[in-house]
């Protein structure tokens, strides 16, 4: 099982290094490619559009053709679009590849979640899951610093062309998933997921989960470096420091595993609120914010692995339009979150930013109290 776990694990970490590695790059792209900087981030917005679209249109057919399929498929195709922005000639072609990399990522992610269940033993679903999660760990260390230093010595292009040939290793090493998550023989659509009996409450938890964090996040870098007088660098340490508390959830996992969703989540989400409030309480503090976001990174690990075992789990025949139903709410929150947070913080600062992603999950934790207890274990359905 540990082969599986790792080739999962990893394909999270490639999608999710893509997703974060413009921001710390943009300026070197902008000048190879003779662009602005407005314009190279449009490909980060074209490829959230391809992650939304193929949610919502290529994550149903993990249900025909089994995730394991899916999930090849996409990482050829993030392999070609990873390789295709690696030579981009202008900007335009980094946005076309970048919306390929997005239709790949749109449909591996539901599949790699899927997978993730499907692979677990029995009562060990949230232990796995967690593991699978820690992927976006290896993200964030790609993403934000490896990335960023890598440019430095080798140019974007190369860590471009690095993340592809990775893509088209876990492509090849994959084929033991071929079979996985085989076909349910439903046909199924976002909207026979809507149908799904408790989806639309597992669905409001993860956009509560997914807008407060996103409204905070976003607004930390220029926290840092405008309100407190920092450098860039030290901006992204606090990425680093989640990450670092992301990963360090995973030894708690199997907590989830006992106590069964209807117990865990409501602590849970309080934990991840409490993190906002001391946050907001220390913002002005540089040393206390990164210890801070250690606590951050492993509620909301925690939180996350809750939200996708609930939402996997309401309908095994229906996974694959489930998880692009969950995609698509997150890219939507993704799209959302710049514009509630912007509001907070131009009159609160970074402060009134968590204060609106500590009542958002506050409200998470709410919404849980109406769970059904279960089987003491997260692979228990919810109500």
């Amino acid at each position: 099982m540990r082969t599986p776990i790792l080739i999962l694990m990893s394909a999270i970490g490639v999608i999710g290094a893509n997703s974060l590695l413009l921001s710390p790059v943009v300026t070197a792209v902008s000048q190879t490619l003779s662009a602005t900087t407005a314009e190279v981030m449009r490909s980060a917005s074209a490829y959230g559009l391809g992650v939304a679209a193929a949610a919502l249109l290529l994550a149903p057919l993990g249900d025909r053709i089994g995730a394991g399929r899916l999930l090849r498929a996409a990482l050829l195709l993030l392999g070609a679009g990873l390789g295709a922005s690696a030579a981009a000639p202008d900007v335009w072609t980094l946005m076309a590849a970048q919306a390929v990399c997005g239709l790949a990522a749109g449909a591996a992610l539901p599949s790699i979640y899927t997978l993730a269940m499907v692979i677990a033993p029995k009562g060990r679903e949230s232990r796995v899951l967690g593991l699978v999660l820690s992927g976006w760990t290896v993200s964030l260390v790609l993403g934000v610093s490896v990335s960023a230093w890598a440019t430095d010595l080798a140019g974007w292009r190369a860590v471009y062309g690095s993340l592809a040939g990775v893509a088209l290793l876990l492509w090849a090493a994959a084929a033991r998933l071929r079979g996985a998550g085989s076909p349910s023989g439903q046909a199924t659509s976002p909207l026979t997921a809507l149908r799904v009996p408790g989806i639309v409450r597992g669905l409001l938890s993860t956009a509560l989960m997914m807008l407060a964090f996103y409204s905070s996040y976003f607004f930390t870098g220029a926290h840092i470096t405008e309100d407190l007088g920092l450098s860039i660098t030290q901006a992204g340490l606090l990425p680093l420091f989640y990450g670092t508390g992301f990963g360090l959830a995973v030894l708690l996992d199997p907590l989830l595993d006992r106590l069964g969703l209807a117990r865990a989540t409501p602590p849970v989400f309080l934990a991840v609120t409490a993190s906002y409030l001391l946050m907001m309480v220390w913002a002005d503090s540089y040393g206390l914010l990164l210890g801070l976001a250690v606590l951050w990174g492993i509620g909301q690990h925690l939180a996350l692995n809750l939200v996708v075992a609930r939402v996997t789990l309401l309908d095994p025949g229906q996974r694959g339009a489930i998880m692009g139903l969950f995609s698509t709410v997150t890219y939507l929150c993704v799209f959302a979150a710049p514009f509630t947070g912007a509001a907070a913080y131009a009159v609160w600062g970074l402060a009134g930013c968590l204060g609106v992603s500590a009542l958002l999950s506050a409200c998470a934790a709410l919404e849980a109290l109406g769970l059904k207890p279960a089987a003491p274990s997260a692979g228990g359905a919810p109500a």
